[in-house]
């Protein structure tokens, strides 16, 4: 503190080497409460998902102090990996069969499994050219000889195929086009398929279909009509960030992770 009535004398300050600035920045960027490394959370999550949790990634991690790490595929593939011990917090899955099979190994935290979301199949064709379907739109058109390839998910480990297939059924037409079909390794795969003509047509959710400006969609699978589509979130047992990944599950059943889901096309399911 400077001394009443007496002036200080200027000197003249010599500039900071380049290796001490950048050490006094690193110092003064890092606060008392991000001193320490933050937990992280390890999800799982269905591909289809992906653009709607990316969206809320970076304000949940902010908030709440935490690093969000997710792992996209099928959910088959996903469950799998679990199954053989990759490391998980959360499992978001696009169908209550793969959730299933962890929970049977005794990998869910009780109590902590919900059905999330919902989504709707549609039947895409490739945007540019004439379309082959005519309107009104009949399944029985998929079996147009005209027709090489149907792309949709694998229905071995993809629950956007295995709705598909069941849809198919439904309409007796699995048998007859079970020899066309270009199997995908997950739900995104079977859009791109169709994209760039490697097939006349798919069967995919109807959120996948709206990233891609290179399809149409031809028909949309009245929900009454099709399978019961359902994603089930569940926490994880046996994990040490426990708390952290219950409080994300609770985040991502809240209105506004759910605003961010319905405006990518999916439909919230009620607790």
């Amino acid at each position: 503190m400077l001394r009443s009535g007496r002036v200080p004398r200027l000197r003249a300050v010599r500039p900071l080497a380049p290796t001490l600035l950048l050490a006094l920045a690193g110092a003064c960027s890092r606060s008392p409460a991000s001193s320490g490394p933050r937990p992280e959370l390890l999800v799982q999550a269905a591909m289809s998902t992906r653009d709607a949790l990316l969206a809320l990634e970076a304000g949940y991690e902010r908030e709440h102090g935490v690093e969000l790490v997710f792992n996209f595929g099928a959910s088959g593939d996903l469950a799998g990996q679990i199954l053989v011990g990759a490391p998980a917090d959360l499992f978001l899955s696009a169908d209550e069969q793969e959730l299933a099979r962890v929970e049977s190994a005794g990998l869910v935290l009780a109590g902590t499994r919900r059905a999330l979301l919902s989504n709707q199949l549609v039947v895409i064709e490739p945007a540019a050219g004439p379309s082959l379907f005519t309107a009104p739109f009949e399944p029985e058109q998929l079996a147009d000889p005209r027709l090489r390839l149907l792309s949709l998910g694998d229905p071995a480990s993809v629950p956007a195929g295995r709705y598909a297939r069941a849809w198919l059924e439904t309409r007796g037409l699995w048998s007859r086009l079970s020899t066309h079909l270009l199997p995908a390794v997950d739900a995104r795969a079977a859009v791109a398929a169709v994209a760039s003509g490697g097939a006349e047509a798919g069967i995919v959710y109807r959120t996948d279909a709206a990233l891609s400006g290179r399809v149409r969609i031809v028909h949309a699978v009245p929900l009454a009509e099709g399978p019961r589509i359902v994603y089930p979130l569940a926490v994880l047992a046996g994990r040490p960030e426990e708390p952290a990944a219950r409080a994300f599950a609770e985040f991502l059943a809240s209105p506004a992770a759910g605003a961010a889901f319905e405006v990518r096309g999916f439909l919230l399911l009620p607790e």
